[in-house]
């Protein structure tokens, strides 16, 4: 509701070319959101360890897949908006003024629910760092590094 309420008092209060621009920095801020958003995802996929992956995978509800869920809603989002930036760009002195202004508020409300979106995501991956650590505990409990007491190589894959 603020971002498409606030977005309707935005247009009440300025131009298209005040809007244009405006829509200019969100856009360079949402790219530069995915970005971060689609790092923090390749992180949090990447590089725990078997016991951790295990871990959260047998975690009841869903597991993995739950916990990347958040991930996937903030990437779609931060997509979104990008590609409706880009086309509001393009038509808006084009298009009719209530569907100029339809489209702004429509990416005003998602501009504000991709930055509490990335907000969730910051919960998420203190949660994900909290589970690390109590693998990590569980690890150096067990004495082996979470390698189940030998080191083992990583089958080659060929180029």
């Amino acid at each position: 509701m603020i971002g498409a309420g606030g977005s309707a008092l935005v247009v009440g209060a300025t131009t298209l070319d005040e809007r244009l621009s405006t829509i200019g920095t969100i856009l360079a801020l949402a790219a530069g959101f995915f970005g971060v958003v689609f790092a923090a995802l390749a992180i949090v996929v990447s590089l725990p360890s078997t016991s951790y992956l295990r871990m959260l995978q047998q975690t009841p509800e869903g597991g993995m897949r739950r916990f990347l869920e958040p991930f996937l809603v903030a990437v779609g989002t931060q997509v979104a908006i990008v590609l409706l930036c880009i086309a509001y760009r393009l038509v808006a002195r084009d298009v009719t003024a209530s569907i100029e202004h339809v489209t702004f508020g429509l990416i005003g409300f998602l501009f504000l629910f991709g930055l509490l979106d990335i907000a969730a995501l910051a919960r998420q991956l203190v949660r994900h760092g909290i589970y690390r650590a109590v693998d990590a505990e569980l690890e150096e409990r067990d004495g082996d590094g979470g390698t189940g007491g030998t080191v083992r190589r990583l089958p080659h894959r060929g180029a």
